[in-house]
């Protein structure tokens, strides 16, 4: 199966249950799909270069995930459904990048899970 990431960032009004909520939805969907979540990746609030739907911040998430190529109609389709998303990109990863980004170290202001089944 192929190798994606996915990043999205969410309104910045979001906190708490409400955010992990955001996120694990993204996630469960992909499980659905039957794919994988590798890793999760919370970047945090950061300003943005320019205001979306007249918020100046959002909650960047990215994840790392091996799917089927359907879970990327899936993704766009769910993104588009659902509020609280601003922005979402995602992006297949060819298996030497994959190993890279595994080896990169991680930037002290990202939080980073691993999933495990």
């Amino acid at each position: 199966m192929p190798l994606y990431e996915v990043m999205f960032i969410v309104q910045p009004d979001l906190e708490g249950e409400e955010l992990e909520g955001a996120i694990n939805a993204v996630k469960e969907l992909v499980e659905k799909e039957k794919g994988e979540v590798l890793s999760v990746k919370k970047m945090g609030k950061r300003k943005m270069a320019y205001g979306i739907k007249d918020f100046k911040e959002g909650f960047y998430t990215i994840l790392n995930l091996q799917a089927p190529s359907e879970v990327v109609a899936a993704l766009d389709h769910f993104f588009k459904v659902n509020e609280g998303y601003l922005r979402y990109i995602v992006v297949r990863m060819h298996e030497e990048k994959k190993k890279q980004k595994n080896e990169e170290e991680v930037p002290q202001n990202v939080q980073e899970t691993n999933v495990e089944e």
